[in-house]
């Protein structure tokens, strides 16, 4: 996506004229990186994991609708059935977390007001979260909490950052206390203020809401006071450390992991194992190794955030896709800028960058060409249709191709080589400027001579870490209701762990094309981090097929033992009704797994970018390559938004086109983002 962002910017009308070519190199046949996805049997959605957008991605929802735009369906497609940006993506403000109450599971579902503006709006400008600002937000956000007891039952409490919060209610136990200390601390929040919060003070309030958590019996209540003591906890935190009048605003804590630093400022210690933190750490898969044991999330990345989610969305919280990401956002992308005049070469595996003599620049790059065109061919159309949308296959368009019979290889690293031919690309002659936009994962392989010549990259590779993920989707035959869901289209997280993660999709299901006995009402993804370390050289050959069985048998126990949550009436104590699903062909356990879909992203290319303690000092801006033809694009590079998810990708290929056309690094970038 950063690669296609920085495509995006350079072809714009203007622009465009000052390059004699734009070529994107796509290893495998199909675009979008952890972005990708295709079309399987039943022409079925089939994902890298599962993808949501927040509101707050004013970066990734102009291109967008920018896209949109220019490509004006209605008039160039108009069979296709998804022709605007409002078609493409909708609203979804249901999510959830799984919270163990006294050894009892169960969803705890927030309702986040919507308002009337829209993401990506033209016009949007670019602007700091600043710490100030986050920190009035939160104290007004824990009020609001705060005052929704009063309203309180058992499993309808009211989670709202509504402005205007109903008025307070008269038996909260800190009462007073909460209320003085909140208004001393938005003071203190002021740098002109002349009042400070006296820390007695808070010591009061935090102590008074220690031991409300500890009395309160109430799951419901109890939930919002482990709330309230997250929140004044960071926020006392943002003061004690001067966060307020530091330069280098959140990031002056990005070395303390962001539980470390809330308990250190008095947070309840209840509050590292609740659900509001667990999901949290889940939404970035922030578990080092990816053991869940070893919550690691930078404290001034978490808390940016945070307030990036809490604060700065527009219309909805969550916005989830109509069809697949690789059919509304990818596909559209690669239309428009064909129309632009962008040339795409497909199967073609980046192998190493060369640095000149001098080392000054890069001088060549090895590529090898993992297929040949049939002879009736002179490009490559990775495009088809199901129900008149164009998407991605699952495999490439063989009609296109000299037959081969290992295509499906072509996306992965550990896949067969038997290449068609290598290719070198020199500067001057094939290139004058290069936009390096692979994952992390793939520097030190395609990068080594630049990681071996500077110590910047070393550092970078070193403490920039990434975790492998996994995933699984199901279709079944039973809409929701009768599954026993009681929140239809809900997005859950901080259950158990390997699958964390579930999303509700049925928004998605109009665009498959299942036979009417199989079509499925109901379909469900699940995800979460995996413990996958990079194999020696006498394991590649067992690396994938050992892990793939790994999940498959985990997401098996996980539907066994756990989707009760969420189904009930899908499990009985035999375990799951396998025959529920879609497509299932009367298997059972791992045989009718294998007729449903399985990520297991341990590929370089496919592993996320984590966020650890430390490892922010060490990202490289998309301008600092040190080299004078290179930048870089990625959601793992210092852009403002240093965290993996796809308004980070976007902003970076964003400034590595700024780079290359002199502008400022933030010009025309939109949203909030760290100083």
């Amino acid at each position: 996506m950063a690669a296609l962002s920085a495509a995006w910017r350079l072809s714009e009308p203007g622009t465009r004229q000052r390059f004699e070519s734009i070529t994107v190199y796509q290893r495998g046949w199909r675009l979008g990186g952890k972005a990708a996805s295709s079309r399987g049997v039943y022409g079925r959605i089939e994902e890298h994991g599962l993808h949501i957008w927040l509101g707050s991605y004013e970066n990734a929802f102009a291109l967008l609708r920018e896209c949109y735009t220019e490509l004006d369906r209605a008039t160039t497609d108009p069979m296709a059935p998804v022709k605007t940006w409002e078609e493409a993506i909708a609203p979804a403000d249901n999510p959830g977390l799984a919270d163990d109450w006294n050894g009892r599971w169960s969803t705890w579902h927030g309702t986040h007001p919507r308002d009337h503006s829209l993401p990506g709006e033209p016009g949007s400008t670019g602007r700091e979260l600043t710490v100030a600002g986050f920190v009035e937000r939160a104290l007004r956000l824990v009020v609001a909490f705060a005052d929704s007891l009063r309203d309180a039952t058992p499993g309808r409490l009211t989670l709202s950052t509504s402005p205007d919060p109903p008025v307070s209610p008269s038996d909260i136990p800190v009462g007073t206390a909460l209320r003085t200390t909140l208004a001393a601390l938005l003071a203190a929040a002021d740098p002109h203020a002349d009042i400070t919060a006296p820390g007695d003070l808070v010591e009061h309030t935090l102590s008074a809401v220690r031991d409300a958590i500890d009395a309160d019996e109430r799951s419901d209540r109890r939930r919002s006071w482990i709330l309230i003591s997250l929140v004044v906890a960071a926020v006392r935190g943002i003061i004690a450390d001067k966060l307020v009048t530091d330069a280098r605003g959140f990031a002056a804590i990005n070395d303390e992991d962001f539980c470390d630093w809330i308990v250190r400022h008095g947070a309840h210690p209840e509050v590292l194992d609740s659900a509001m933190v667990r999901g949290i750490y889940d939404l970035v898969f922030g578990y080092q190794d990816g053991d869940p044991h070893q919550p690691a999330v930078a404290a001034g990345v978490m808390t940016f955030l945070l307030g990036h989610v809490l604060f700065g969305y527009r219309g909805a919280i969550f916005w989830k896709m109509t069809a697949g990401m690789g059919d509304i956002v990818i596909a559209p992308l690669y239309q428009a800028l064909r129309r632009r005049g962008v040339t795409f070469e497909f199967f073609h595996r980046l192998d190493g960058l060369h640095l000149d003599a001098g080392c000054r620049k890069v001088g060549s790059i090895t590529m090898a060409r993992q297929a040949q065109l049939a002879d009736d061919r002179t490009t490559y159309e990775p495009l088809e249709r199901v129900r008149g949308l164009p998407v991605f296959p699952r495999s490439p368009l063989g009609d296109q191709l000299r037959p081969r019979s290992d295509l499906d290889a072509t996306e992965s690293h550990f896949g067969n080589r038997n290449d068609v031919e290598m290719r070198t690309l020199r500067e001057g002659v094939d290139f004058d400027h290069v936009v390096l936009a692979v994952s992390i994962g793939m520097i030190p392989i395609v990068a080594n001579e630049l990681v071996n010549h500077r110590p910047e990259w070393r550092d970078m590779t070193t403490h920039v870490r990434t975790v492998a993920t996994q995933a699984f989707q199901i279709w079944l035959r039973p809409d929701e209701k009768t599954l026993g869901c009681d929140r239809p289209g809900a997005t859950v997280s901080a259950y158990l762990p390997p699958f964390d993660t579930w999303a509700s999709m049925p928004q998605t299901l109009w665009s498959e094309d299942w036979p009417s006995s199989e079509r499925p009402r109901t379909v469900a993804y699940f995800c979460g981090s995996l413990d996958a370390p990079w194999p020696s050289a006498e394991d590649q050959s067992s690396y994938v097929p050992r892990h793939t069985e790994r999940v498959r048998n985990a997401a098996v126990e996980f539907l066994n033992r756990h989707v009760g949550l969420y189904f009930p009436n899908a499990v009985t104590e035999q375990g799951f009704e396998w025959q529920l699903l879609s497509g299932v062909n009367g298997q059972r356990g791992t045989e009718a797994l294998a007729t449903q879909h399985l990520s297991v992203n341990i590929d370089p290319s496919d592993r996320y970018v984590q966020s650890l303690p430390g490892s922010d000092q060490y990202r490289l801006r998309p301008d600092e390559s040190g080299y004078d033809n290179l930048v870089l694009a990625g959601d793992w590079t210092d852009c403002g938004m240093n965290a993996g998810c796809i308004e980070a990708a976007v902003m970076s290929g964003l400034q590595a086109a700024n780079a290359l056309l002199g502008r400022h690094r933030f010009h025309r970038i939109r949203g909030f983002y760290m100083p």
